[in-house]
């Protein structure tokens, strides 16, 4: 796996393993869909002590009772600004295509974590890419995917995955429309936090 990993984990948040101690606020947005082959939701919490907000994806059965669900979290600023550049149009410019990171497409977005979990060092990953169908891509529709993935330690703290190795995976389809609204929620959720709280910057 290579190194450049490193850069992108969120080691800070990551590297307390102490979950259950975190104090996360109720859902900013929930969007559950339903299709002839599966059915889920995607869930968007913050967890404002941490500027972070939890990406959380989850598979349903026919009758309701939850298959998987797989958490990650995400930069609350990093992904506000990517979610912004897509609405005001430029994300194009902005976020190109990165081969390099695993982002296939332009207006794509990455996110690289981690959390010692049981003692084991797990990799945490986050992207957003266009929707993918069969080997095109279509801009009119993205998908969003959360993973965890065996990893190892760096000597930085980072955690480096072994992508060959998953843990659980679970992915979405996000609309054009669906990721302004989620923006606008974003946007004023940070604002108000903001707004409130003048010593934000020091989390």
């Amino acid at each position: 796996m290579n190194e450049e990993f490193e850069y992108y984990d969120n080691s800070e948040e990551n590297n307390n393993s102490s979950e259950g101690k975190k104090s996360y606020e109720k859902d900013l947005y929930k969007k559950w869909f339903r299709s002839k082959t599966q059915s889920g939701f995607l869930s968007i919490r913050p967890w404002f002590d941490g500027l972070k907000l939890r990406i959380d994806i989850g598979k349903t059965s026919a009758e309701g009772k939850l298959i998987s669900s797989t958490n990650v979290f995400v930069d609350i600023i990093d992904f506000g600004a990517y979610l912004k550049a897509i609405t005001n149009g430029t994300a194009a410019l902005a976020y190109p295509a990165n081969e390099k990171m695993g982002v296939p497409t332009a207006e794509g977005f990455v996110s690289y974590g981690g959390a010692k979990i049981d003692g084991k060092p797990i990799s945490r990953i986050f992207k957003a890419h266009y929707w993918q169908n069969g080997d095109n891509y279509d801009s009119t529709s993205f998908v969003f995917k959360t993973g965890h993935f065996e990893a190892r330690m760096a000597d930085s703290g980072a955690f480096i995955p072994d992508m060959k190795n998953i843990i659980s995976f679970d992915s979405i389809k996000v609309t054009r429309q669906d990721i302004h609204s989620i923006s606008y929620i974003v946007d004023l959720a940070i604002m108000s936090h903001v707004s409130n709280k003048t010593d934000w910057y020091d989390a």
